[in-house]
């Protein structure tokens, strides 16, 4: 009988830990609020009401940035399980490719947000508990250029989300290899 994996914290060959997985999920569901937050605040009309929706979505960027350094420290702590050997050598490299572009947009997308605020003379205010300070000075044309990247890497990421899912549902639905279930909380090795 496999270990429940809120019971193991640390990945091991088999399975990801219970930490792994609390962190993948949460930051999932983060970036997922991020995107219809996103979506929904930039067809609002400009009011207070709006201010609070925008430092809403700043906020959870500002976690899924925090999140995601935790992230990488534990992967260090605690390497990931290795790929299946089944796998052929350019899928293990397309995955480990797929992993790196999902991570670095992850760190890219909430530091650009942050640059556009400076840019746009916005403040940050983190669940309003707390200002960050800006980066940046104002500038309108930066404030636009920023935009512009932030809308961009948001597609990106759309699609880059979009191909890991995909993955993990080909490896769960098609070749049955237990690489989904590895990050399932009930899923079995």
């Amino acid at each position: 009988m496999v270990e429940p994996a809120y019971k193991r914290l640390r990945n091991d060959d088999g399975r990801y830990g219970a930490i792994a997985q609390g962190l993948h999920w949460l930051i999932a569901a983060l970036v997922g609020a991020l995107f219809a937050i996103g979506w929904f605040m930039t067809s609002l009309p400009p009011s207070p009401d709006t201010i609070k929706v925008f430092n809403l979505h700043k906020s959870i960027g500002v976690a899924v940035l925090a999140l995601m350094l935790l992230r990488v420290g534990w992967r260090l702590l605690s390497p990931p399980p290795p790929l299946p050997s089944s796998m052929s050598w350019i899928a293990q490299c397309a995955a480990k490719l797929c992993h790196l572009a999902l991570y670095l947009l992850l760190f890219a997308q909430p530091l650009v947000g942050l640059l556009h605020s400076g840019a746009a003379n916005f403040p940050v205010v983190v669940f309003g508990l707390f200002t960050l300070p800006a980066l940046g000075v104002p500038d309108d044309a930066l404030k636009q250029r920023l935009e512009d990247v932030h809308g961009l890497l948001a597609w990106i990421t759309l699609v880059v989300i979009a191909l890991h899912v995909g993955a993990a549902l080909r490896h769960h639905l098609l070749l049955k290899d237990g690489v989904l279930r590895r990050m399932l909380p009930w899923g079995s090795s």
